[in-house]
């Protein structure tokens, strides 16, 4: 009796599903790390600036530092929840995996039974999704036992032949998990593929499928956030009188260390080649000041108030370059009357 082709899918899904499971559980080999975040931006911007009527030369200096102690618990993900480009790479990866997968298993069984007796029925679907979870519950978290019980469970399903075809599949692909991650494990399981009658892969430099290690603020990460700004202003608004000269002074300078923020940043490092990403989540930006407006002839304003950090000209730089980092390093840039230099470490505590 020949199986369903629906029945053939089932199967070929449940397989999928238990090697996806696999690429997974490097969790098992997961060591916990702990990386200290350093940040140092400094923005000095002379130019014109205009508030309403006002007009006037703004003289501006400020400057923020970051420190932080951020965890991970070893964990490789597959994906980067930072990086806005890595669903469309994830998506394009997943489907070259799919269809080598598929067509090794496709061939080795075509193969396999192009001369066999014919095919015994088909264990149903819950039959099938009840081995399959018995067979995660045996195996834990164990690559190697994955690889080779899931060929094991397909090539039950099929003639003598078949399997012991797949068996072998699973046997060498089982070996290949001693390898290291990386290219030599990427040759070993290609090879396997070959030698049960699939096609080989197309060559990969990716590096490993798990390569992404996701650091976050500990409940106490020790953060602290050091902030002084400069911000002096000399121009004059129109009035009923004519022009009227006036100079206004923001001034303040705040050092923060306020725990309830930790979990609010996120770090992921590419562990192919070290770069980083980072989000400081909802961290506020902001400093305890007094403000100091003088007019002509006019008896001077003065207020205390938390003043905002602007980056202005110099915002999307920033957000660029902190998508952009790795173990250490600095850089700067000229945008219009502004320049801001950036300094940052993301290195082992």
């Amino acid at each position: 009796m020949t199986a369903h082709p629906a029945s053939r899918r089932t199967l070929l899904t449940t397989l999928l599903a238990l090697f996806g499971f696999c690429v997974l559980a490097d969790s098992a080999h997961a060591q916990e790390q702990q990386r200290r975040l350093v940040l140092d931006i400094e923005l000095q911007r002379q130019g014109p600036v205009q508030a309403g009527s006002d007009r006037g030369e703004q003289r501006l200096g400020q400057r923020w530092q970051l420190s932080a102690l951020m965890h991970s618990d070893g964990t490789r993900y597959p994906y980067n929840p930072l990086d806005p480009d890595d669903q469309r790479r994830q998506l394009q990866s997943a489907q070259r995996t799919a269809t080598a997968t598929a067509t090794a298993t496709a061939t080795a069984t075509a193969t396999a039974t192009a001369t066999a007796a014919p095919m015994a029925p088909m264990p149903d679907v819950a039959a099938m999704q009840a081995q399959a979870q018995a067979l995660m519950a045996r195996c834990g978290q164990d690559r190697e036992c994955l690889m080779r019980e899931a060929s094991a469970l397909t090539a039950a399903t099929m003639p003598a032949s078949t399997q012991g075809r797949l068996q072998a599949y699973g046997n060498a692909a089982a070996a290949c998990e001693k390898q290291p991650p990386g290219k030599a494990r990427t040759a070993c399981q290609a090879e396997a593929r070959r030698q049960a009658g699939g096609g080989v892969d197309a060559p990969e430099d990716d590096g490993p499928a798990t390569p992404y290690l996701i650091f976050t603020g500990a409940a106490a990460c020790g953060l602290q956030v050091s902030a002084k700004l400069d911000d002096r202003v000399q121009g004059r608004f129109g009035d009923v009188q004519g022009w009227v000269e006036y100079t206004e002074t923001a001034l303040g300078s705040e050092t923060r260390r306020a725990d309830t923020y930790c979990p609010t940043l996120q770090v992921v490092l590419d562990t192919r080649n070290g770069r980083a990403w980072a989000s400081l989540g909802v961290l506020i930006q902001d400093v305890q000041g007094v403000r100091t407006r003088e007019e002509a002839g006019r008896r001077a304003q003065r207020s205390e108030s938390r003043i905002s950090l602007r980056w202005l000209e110099a915002q999307g730089w920033l957000e660029q370059k902190l998508v952009r980092l790795n173990a250490e390093g600095q850089d700067q840039a000229k945008l219009g009357p502004s320049e801001i230099q950036l300094r940052w470490s993301f290195r082992p505590a």
